[in-house]
């Protein structure tokens, strides 16, 4: 069952005790020939005792360490564990100058990890000063810091498991006497069942888009939303320059509403990408949960490329649009943008397709209207295109639908010029965008809000 663990802790509870060998050094000797005791030899402090614990056993706010802890059991060796397909025994690492020893730990083999489970562990006779979980598969994917409890004994991941993967983990304790002390595990989790949704990107690997491109993943079905933490923190953006220097960009993802039961995720910079930059996108997704009977299909990579910046400023009071391309103005053409009773809308559009030939249909103003050189700047219908009926309004007066009327010389040049994720502002307008104007309205959200819409938003 997804997000519980099938089997409680099981397994015995090695523990490595390591008392102090110093050389002891020829001392005085009593009137019978035997050597005086010395009261002040120093005890070495016991190692942690790290457990693999049961996660529907603990309390994510107050973690316990296990009332039965087996390594009161008699027989038990020290280093032993039970055995089992699913985890090997943890590892003692070699001690640092602060560290005497590796902390002793309990193996995960009699635990079968289901996709979903939360992976938690406890210490005894210290607390955690840090723990990673690893998704050895996949180098991407971020560590997993977890949670620590507020008495330091217990942690907990902080995403659900992946299924048919294999995992790593690394707990740094810390001893009564201040000593700290590694100790590492790995272990599997079983196969999904049930189906298998797959996930599609706008963007195709090698493109070239404009500075306002967002990430788009369309998934085949719905990812409910509890389980949009564990997929969102499996994803990861890289950006660099032109040398393969890492670039800094701040941005993120946000869940937008399913279309016809669709989940979708967008990802955006909060300001426009730095032009001529690489990104390469991390999804893996490979039966991860989307739900209680979904999972991921396939992993998926995408690697493309932000062109030149060009921006677009339409301007409904002085019937003007200008185009400027990295920092230079390289076109200034009269144009008409929506009449009073169908006006254009305000606000950051982007490119989101093109066609040299498109037939233009509005059921509300009753036509069907054949055009040149069409540029798709939203899908609420507005468009930039030819439209030499207007020649004599552009510049002058606003006398379209709600598109972006130019002659068809210019809006061949800018056509010509157009590519997916190119910004395009339109001002002077009496009506706003809004977010539900569309289905890509990213840069209509201010960057506050669009963090709100992360799953994993505080």
């Amino acid at each position: 069952m997804l997000r519980r663990p099938s089997a409680a802790l099981v397994a015995a509870t090695a523990v490595v005790l390591l008392s102090a060998c110093t050389a002891q050094q020829p001392g005085p000797q009593s009137t019978d020939g035997t050597r005086p005791t010395d009261s002040a030899t120093e005890a070495t402090a016991a190692a942690p005792v790290v457990e693999v614990v049961d996660p529907d056993e603990v309390d994510a706010g107050d973690q316990k360490t296990p009332a039965d802890d087996p390594s009161s059991e008699e027989g038990s060796e020290p280093g032993s564990g039970g055995g089992g397909a699913e985890a090997s025994a943890p590892e003692q690492t070699e001690p640092g100058p602060s560290a005497p020893s590796g902390a002793a730990g309990t193996d995960a083999a009699d635990i079968e990890f289901a996709p979903g489970d939360t992976f938690a562990l406890a210490v005894t006779g210290g607390e955690f000063a840090s723990v990673e979980l690893l998704d050895a598969d996949h180098s991407a994917v971020p560590a997993d810091p977890g949670t620590v409890s507020e008495d330091g004994t217990g942690w907990q991941a902080r995403a659900g498991l992946a299924g048919g993967a294999s995992y790593e983990w690394r707990a740094v304790t810390t001893a009564a006497d201040g000593s700290e002390h590694t100790t590492t595990g790995t272990f599997e989790t079983s196969a999904p069942a049930g189906s298998t949704v797959r996930a599609r990107s706008v963007i195709a690997d090698d493109d070239t888009v404009g500075v306002g491109a967002p990430i788009i993943i369309n998934f085949g079905g719905s990812v409910d939303e509890e389980f949009r933490d564990d997929v969102e923190q499996r994803l990861s953006v890289a950006v660099t320059d032109e040398d393969g220097e890492p670039r800094e960009v701040d941005g993120g993802w946000a869940w937008l509403p399913n279309i016809d039961g669709h989940s979708r995720i967008h990802y955006r910079p909060a300001e426009f990408w730095p032009a001529h930059s690489q990104v390469a996108v991390d999804l893996p997704l490979e039966d991860v949960p989307f739900s209680e009977s979904a999972h991921g299909g396939k992993d998926m990579t995408l690697d493309f490329e932000i062109g030149r910046e060009q921006i677009t400023v339409a301007d409904a009071k002085t019937h003007r649009m200008t185009v400027t391309r990295n920092g230079e103005e390289v076109m200034d053409f009269p144009a008409s943008l929506g009449a009073p009773r169908s006006p254009s809308y305000n606000g950051m559009h982007i490119v989101m397709s093109k066609a040299e030939s498109y037939t233009m249909t509005s059921e509300q103003w009753g036509y069907s209207t054949p055009v040149t050189h069409a540029v798709r700047i939203h899908n609420n219908g507005e468009f930039i295109h030819a439209a030499p009926w207007s020649v004599g309004s552009q510049g002058s007066a606003n006398v379209s639908h709600g598109c972006i009327n130019l002659s068809t010389e210019r809006a061949s040049e800018y056509y010509d010029s157009a590519i997916y994720g190119d910004p395009v502002e339109v001002t002077g307008s009496s009506v706003d965008l809004t977010v539900d104007s569309g289905e890509v309205a990213d840069w209509v959200y201010t960057w506050e809000e669009w963090q709100e819409l992360s799953a994993l938003a505080d």
